[in-house]
């Protein structure tokens, strides 16, 4: 058992820090690895505000969405879960990431239709995209954003909710997410409701990138944002826009850079704890490296993501996260810096994700 997972109530009681860790204690842990599953013992659900619905549906809108994303639209065209995928330029850099989502009407349904879930600042963006590449196809696009809600739903008892779900996604994007769910109601009536902003902290500290801070728009390239790790690319499929670096760079197998969660902190060597009511530190803000003794090349370490109180998200060069970790407690040799929302200057601490495959 974690050491911090528990602490005493104000009358002595042994409270479970889990639900409550947006309180105003931090949330301490023996290693920042830890923070991946303390939260995921009791049946949660959160309304995901930030993100919008467009809907595809026509004759062509299989073939037509096939070639829009780099996730493979046979998989889902027969109806079942959704998927996770990202839009992306003909550069092969990442516009939106997204998730797709069968209309699940019958096998009889006129058409097919899908649902296309994505950041709200994005939604226009990547609607007009769509309009621009549809020339001929026989395909309907609109905002239906109004007419739907989209739930992160996690727990024990999450698996259950498939069997009264009409549009869903097995969220696979890191161990314990859970499920997603498009609905135009309620559907998790026996879940605990919780913010957007404890959804928001609880993928930070799995490692989960998400929405426009995270998925920079003509910035990385989807295997940076550990798309590859999160079954979002599919290798195999046909010709898609930004297609040609996305295969280029998997077959290379060279990643020099990915999303990696951080924690800040006032204190070089700071104990991994999460204060969730710290001052946020702005997305896009560069990671710096301190002056060490070392001679290093001068190429920035990495820009902040997302970020909730002193947790957050970062594209970071992997030859640093690795001397960072690697580096004996106590040791004055690497460390790393941004700028909190006052301007003053914050250590930064990045770890990768237990999930990680070995990428050696």
């Amino acid at each position: 058992m974690l050491r911090s997972l528990y602490r005493l109530g104000k009358h002595g009681a042994v409270l479970p820090q889990a639900q409550r860790y947006l309180s105003t204690q931090p949330i301490r842990v023996d290693k920042p690895t830890d923070f991946e599953t303390i939260f995921d013992n009791k049946d949660c659900k959160a309304l995901i505000e930030d993100r919008g619905i467009l809907e595809v549906s026509g004759p062509d809108s299989t073939e037509f969405l096939q070639g829009m994303h780099c996730n493979h639209m046979p998989l889902i065209s027969q109806g079942g879960p959704g998927m996770l995928t990202a839009f992306l330029t003909p550069q092969g850099r990442i516009i939106a990431d997204a998730f797709v989502y069968p209309k699940n009407m019958g096998v009889n349904f006129p058409h097919p239709a899908y649902l296309v879930e994505v950041d709200k600042r994005v939604i226009a963006y990547i609607h007009k995209l769509l309009q621009f590449y549809k020339l001929r196809a026989q395909v309907e696009i609109r905002d239906a954003s109004e007419e739907h809600q989209i739930w992160s739903i996690w727990g024990p008892r999450s698996r259950q909710l498939v069997k009264q779900a009409q549009v869903w996604a097995v969220d696979n994007r890191a161990p314990g997410m859970g499920l997603r769910l498009v609905t135009q109601g309620d559907e998790a009536d026996a879940f605990s409701r919780v913010s957007l902003q404890e959804y928001h902290l609880r993928r930070i500290l799995k490692g989960v990138g998400e929405g426009a801070d995270d998925f920079v728009r003509n910035v990385a390239v989807p295997l940076e944002c550990n798309l590859d790790f999160m079954q979002g690319v599919h290798f195999s499929k046909g010709c898609y826009v930004g297609q040609e670096l996305t295969i280029r760079t998997h077959h290379r197998g060279v990643v020099r850079k990915r999303l990696v969660p951080v924690l800040f902190s006032a204190n070089k060597h700071a104990v991994p704890e999460v204060h969730p009511q710290a001052a946020r530190v702005p997305p896009l803000s560069e990671v710096r490296r301190v002056a060490c003794s070392q001679r290093v090349r001068k190429v920035t370490p990495g820009r902040v993501g997302s970020s909730v109180g002193n947790a957050g998200l970062a594209l970071m060069r992997l030859e640093h996260v690795e001397a960072f970790v690697a580096q004996r407690d106590g040791a004055e040799e690497i460390a790393f810096q941004t700028s909190a929302a006052d301007g003053k200057p914050i250590y930064v601490s990045p770890w990768s994700p237990s999930w990680w495959p070995n990428i050696d």
